[in-house]
C-alpha cells in the first residue's frame, strides 16, 4: 500500500516554505532576464528565507526513505 512506504509526510507549514523558495527562484531567474538587480536581491531573499524557514519547521524529518519509523521487520 502506498501509505505503509516510504516517501513524506509534509505538512501545509513545510509545503509553503517549498513554495516560498520555488517563488524566490522564479523572481530571480525573471530578474535576471531583465537585468534588474535590486529585484534579483529580492529573490535571493525570499529563497534564503524559505530555506531557512523550511530548516526551522523540520523538512528533513518529513521525509521517510525506508517508510514510516514504526515499522518493525
Amino acid at each position: 500500500m502506498a501509505g505503509q512506504s516510504g516517501g513524506h509526510n509534509a505538512s501545509l507549514a513545510i509545503w509553503l516554505t517549498v513554495y516560498v523558495a520555488i517563488a524566490g527562484t522564479i523572481v530571480g531567474g525573471i530578474a535576471l532576464i531583465y537585468w534588474n538587480w535590486p529585484l534579483f536581491w529580492v529573490g535571493i531573499g525570499l529563497f534564503v528565507l524559505g530555506c531557512l524557514a523550511g530548516y526551522f519547521a523540520g523538512i528533513m524529518e518529513a521525509v521517510s526513505e525506508f517508510g514510516a519509523a514504526t515499522d518493525s521487520k
